[in-house]
């Protein structure tokens, strides 16, 4: 065996060598892995913010003549982006969206009971959807304002 190679119990003598140097040696690795686990974390929830609210903004940017758009998951979307912005607003237009929305529910409601077919439930759908943005477009005008 020439003197330039190493078997098995000098790497061994020697990694017992350098661990007995650095005491601290697991503890920083325990830091280091748990630093790249938050990072991670913190990109996949980023990820997936970053797609809800790329999804809504397709939904805000579709034009209201494409057919086949599923106006039902565009009210819910806008629905649950309204619930972030508060409710103690007094505007006229506010309070008219809101009454409009009372009117097109019930409307959905009947439409519902009597078994209606979807031809008839879009458009009921699609008014809805406008009102909704037309609610949280005044809410976020509102938002706005109040955070000067």
């Amino acid at each position: 065996m020439s003197p330039d190679t190493l078997n098995f119990s000098e790497l061994a003598r020697g990694l017992d060598a350098s661990a007995e140097a650095a005491p601290d040696l697991w503890p920083r690795i325990l830091v280091a892995h748990t630093q790249r686990r938050r990072r991670r974390l913190r990109v996949r929830v980023a990820s997936v913010l970053l797609a809800g609210m790329t999804g809504t903004a397709v939904l805000f940017m579709l034009p209201a003549s494409v057919p086949g758009t599923d106006w039902q998951a565009r009210a819910q979307a806008l629905e649950i982006e309204l619930r972030a912005y508060p409710t103690d607003m007094v505007d006229a237009d506010a309070r008219e969206a809101r009454s409009g929305l009372q009117r097109i529910d019930s409307a959905l409601q009947a439409a519902y009971d009597r078994g209606a077919r979807a031809n008839e439930l879009a458009p009921l759908w699609k008014e809805r959807s406008e009102l909704l943005s037309t609610l949280l477009a005044v809410r976020q005008q509102s938002a706005a304002i109040t955070r000067i």
